[in-house]
């Protein structure tokens, strides 16, 4: 056993150098060399932009290179992440469901193999939807912190959705309206301004769609083309994989693409067309469509940086249709509110 698991330790550094992890993690070769050739033989104190945007280089200067260390990590914040999120769901079908759920989310299920930002946001998404549930404030301070290890303007989403979106109540949707009309004004100014979140260098690789993004966000409409972006990012990489199978990562996030389109779409009929939606339920619902408001007028054309509202249709649906309005999770929610 300790043999395999050496030779699993040793492909997967390997993997990093090669990239070939690539097949699972979009940026790690690109972490693990950054490290590498720039990172190891500097201190953090001449490296202060790495806790805001370098947390798996981050992680690697705190572990001294070791890998390893951070691989075993990841793989324990999974299992602690999903005893949370079992604690969710009053039923045994329910709880099966959601790990189930979990494990076709490709960026949670392999998120312990590799340098990389999607498990802190996928585990982060976990942590805040069991906020929002059970109401528990070590949940929702664990989630604010691993969606700073993920992406700091991930943080800002979660934050936004406390004042956008409370637990108890409706959505605030004059806090929404006015969120996306002060982005509309600013963000042409703000998208220059804030590193590493939004630059001309992104436009390379966005395509004509992204472009026309990007001309309509610099003219102030980005409360039009909000809702626009959303969709249309969604299945953008199973259409990507459609014309391009041999790049290593589109398969990958294809499948990302796919699972987020069935929960979306399922989340859209359940809400247009169920009249009695328990109350979590229904908050999960619009914070699954809302949590992108603050993040999604950059330049960034790809869903991933915004597929952790995966996880809070997941948890709206496993509520809805399978634990049902009168559990004694709905009650207990209720008593908190």
């Amino acid at each position: 056993m300790l043999t395999l698991l050496m030779s699993l330790r040793e492909e997967l550094l390997v993997a990093h150098f090669d990239e070939t992890i690539h097949y699972f993690s979009s940026d790690a070769a690109t972490y693990m060399s950054l490290f590498d050739t720039v990172y190891a033989n500097i201190s953090l104190g001449e490296s202060h932009a790495l806790f805001l945007i370098g947390s798996p280089i981050l992680f690697m200067k705190l572990s001294d290179g070791n890998l390893f260390t951070i691989q075993a990590c990841n793989l324990m914040l999974m299992g602690f992440t999903l005893k949370v999120a079992m604690n969710s769901f009053a039923t045994r079908q329910g709880r099966i469901v959601f790990i189930a759920g979990a494990c076709v989310m490709p960026y949670f299920i392999f998120g312990f193999l590799s340098l990389n930002k999607e498990i802190y946001a996928m585990c982060s998404a976990i942590f805040f939807a069991s906020y929002v549930v059970r109401g528990m404030l070590r949940h929702l301070l664990i989630a604010l912190l691993l969606a700073f290890c993920a992406r700091y303007y991930m943080l800002l989403a979660l934050v936004a959705l406390l004042a956008l979106v409370p637990r108890t109540g409706n959505q605030r949707n004059y806090l929404i309206i006015t969120l996306l009309i002060v982005i509309s004004a600013t963000a042409p100014i703000l998208k220059y301004a804030v590193p590493e979140y939004s630059n001309e260098g992104l436009l390379d690789a966005t395509g004509t769609t992204g472009l026309i993004f990007s001309k309509a966000v610099d003219s102030g409409g980005y409360a039009v083309i909000y809702p626009l972006k959303y969709m249309m990012l969604v299945p953008q990489r199973a259409y990507s994989f459609l014309i391009d199978s041999s790049r290593a990562g589109n398969g990958m996030e294809a499948i990302v693409s796919l699972v987020s389109l069935a929960v979306i779409l399922t989340s859209i009929y359940t809400i247009k067309f169920k009249h009695s939606i328990a109350p979590p339920a229904r908050i999960l619902i619009i914070m699954g469509f809302v949590a992108p408001i603050p993040i999604m007028w950059t330049e960034i054309m790809h869903w991933r940086y915004f597929s952790f509202v995966y996880f809070f249709f997941l948890y709206a649906l496993i509520l809805h249709y399978i634990d049902g309005p009168r559990t004694n999770r709905q009650v207990k929610f209720q008593k908190h509110g």
